[in-house]
């Protein structure tokens, strides 16, 4: 069992608790199998669905591909850090208006990403509701179960919260199909979200006995998230201060950027002191597979690649260009004014000598560069070169010597990938307090806090060829006091382009920014000239920040013909 705590345990009947007492309403699933919430009203009972609970973070071992906190669709692909890849048919009817921003309410994946939340959130309250039922479970005990499970159900708000907006709030007191019906969407959820998260962070011990298991450090990192989200940034500095100083892992610890930026990725990694909190996933456990990542199963490179299938999720030419340097620093205004060489554009000469962020070539695949253990990478290992360009996702993809203990093939030629899915790390902890500092006028704070992750990056270790770096890296540190508030704002915020780029971050920070229109725009016009797939696709200001409800959701939502749910803006 890894780390003790396995997440994925076989006890799928417990979900369907939840989704059998709500036939009609928008949590409905078609139930597997039935055991009645007083069966399970005891201390046995209640730490299984706890356990089933965080089964949920995985998103689409239950409701499909493209649901689990990965987001390399929503935060991925909506973005200027890729696109979709692959074949233009391929999965084309659900990802492709995705790309485009043309997605509609009545679209599959999209209700994807829902039913994935809602699960979710409704897995969290039976443990409530069976925890309210039984009684020989020790108070301390009881303090805890609250204190994670609340957590998971702010989690899961948050996600739907920043992927739909205009959600509604479920506890546990929900449950029978009128209250649901009789749920709104008319107001945000944020003060709730902030209540569990904040419930977890101040109840839930320093450390937990299990290393997958959310604790006060993680659950206070994740609250500090959700306050930054809402730009309360004096706010969230106080908890991520606390969190920067004190917290730990759940071996004890202390939080902390290990020491080369490759490694962060490795799956003896997964649990280091760099990771605050991640989806625990597992492979060769005898399930065939059940408890791996189900949504990285297409985002390999493909044909004879270090997996086959399925050449999704394809870096863009303006991510690659974003990591070129001047003198070791970022070009913020002209990154994109000349492209990064490529086997695409110049097949007789793409080796570029430009200045580059060493982190490039572990965050993509470039043909002709070392890629992990592997070898050179090659121009076989893209599916389609005109529709998904020249370079391949890097960062989730497992190493050569990761074979048997963290990847094993797959039954249609997928892979099944066994390394866990970072939701949080320390990186991602100190940009954010980073952006706090600024924002409240801390400029020498948050210079130091990003000069941390650059650091970091100068010191790891470089892609080597033939024993010497495969290109032209170098990467500095921000020297001479930061006095402008704004170029310091423009550092974090590229720096965290950098550092967490093909993370399924992006799409999200440029939203809370207000700058998705802006980029994306540009993005296209940029980019159009050369995936002509992404051409006449247009961002909308007020309309594509957020998904639609799905068209389910809302027709289960209506009494006497008319829906309590209300649609977003736009659709």
């Amino acid at each position: 069992m890894k780390n003790n705590f396995k997440i994925f345990f076989a006890t799928t009947a417990l979900i369907l608790i939840f989704v059998a007492s709500c036939k009609e309403e928008f949590l409905d699933r078609k139930p597997l199998g039935a055991i009645s919430e007083d069966a399970l009203a005891n201390k046995a009972g209640v730490e299984g669905s706890l356990i089933v609970a965080y089964r949920t973070l995985g998103g689409s071992n239950i409701a499909g591909w493209y649901t689990s906190p990965m987001n390399w669709v929503w935060g991925g692909i909506r973005s200027d850090d890729a696109y979709k890849g692959t074949e233009a048919s391929d999965q084309g009817s659900e990802l492709n208006p995705v790309e485009r921003f043309e997605v509609l309410p009545n679209s599959p994946s999209v209700s994807s990403k829902w039913r994935a939340a809602y699960d979710g959130i409704g897995m969290a309250n039976v443990v409530l509701r069976l925890l309210e039922k039984t009684k020989e479970i020790t108070e301390s005990d009881r303090k805890r179960i609250i204190a994670e499970t609340r957590f998971l159900r702010g989690f899961h708000h948050f996600e739907a919260k920043r992927t739909f907006n205009n959600v509604p709030y479920i506890d546990e007191k929900v449950q029978t199909t009128s209250e649901y019906k009789a749920v709104t969407n008319a107001a945000s959820i944020w003060p709730q979200i902030e209540a569990d998260l904040k419930f977890a962070y101040e109840n839930l011990p320093n450390v937990q006995a299990q290393k997958g298991r959310v604790n006060k450090w993680s659950a206070g990192a994740i609250y500090g998230k959700a306050l930054i989200y809402q730009n309360k940034f004096a706010e969230a500095k106080a908890v991520f201060d606390q969190v920067i100083a004190n917290g730990t892992t759940n071996t004890g610890e202390k939080y902390g950027l290990i020491s080369d930026f490759k490694n962060v990725f490795r799956g003896e990694s997964e649990n280091s002191k760099e990771i605050l909190f991640s989806v625990q996933y597992t492979v060769g456990d005898g399930t065939g597979g059940a408890n791996s990542n189900k949504d990285a199963e297409l985002t390999n490179p493909h044909n004879d690649g270090p997996v086959g299938c399925c050449g999704f999720y394809q870096p863009s030419q303006t991510l690659v260009n974003a990591f070129k340097t001047d003198k070791g620093l970022p070009l913020f205004d002209t990154y994109n004014n000349v492209n990064i060489k490529n086997h695409e554009s110049n097949p007789a000469d793409f080796v570029d000598k430009s200045e580059l962020d060493p982190r490039l070539d572990y965050t993509v695949g470039r043909v002709g560069i070392p890629y992990k253990d592997y070898g050179l990478a090659q121009p076989s290992w893209i599916r389609n070169l005109a529709n998904g360009g020249p370079w391949m996702p890097n960062k989730h993809i497992q190493w050569k010597d990761e074979v048997g203990s963290y990847f094993v093939s797959g039954g249609w030629g997928q892979g099944q990938l066994g390394k866990n899915q970072i939701i949080i790390r320390y990186a991602d902890l100190i940009l954010m307090a980073a952006e706090c500092e600024v924002e409240v006028g801390s400029l020498t704070k948050a210079q130091e806090y990003v000069n941390l992750v650059r650091d970091r990056a100068a010191k790891s270790t470089m892609v080597m060829a033939a024993g010497k770096p495969a290109a032209n890296y170098k990467i500095s540190t921000y020297t001479g006091t930061w006095t402008d508030k704004a170029v310091a704002r423009t550092a974090v915020r590229f720096e965290r382009q950098l550092e967490l780029a093909m993370e399924g971050h992006r799409f999200y920070d440029m939203v809370r920014w207000g700058i998705a229109e802006q980029v994306r725009n540009a993005f296209n016009a940029k980019e159009s000239k050369i995936r002509t797939h992404l051409a006449g696709s247009t961002f909308r200001k007020g309309k594509d920040e957020y998904l639609p409800i799905p068209e389910n959701v809302i027709q289960q939502s209506s009494v006497n013909g008319k829906p309590n749910l209300n649609q977003n803006s736009g659709y």
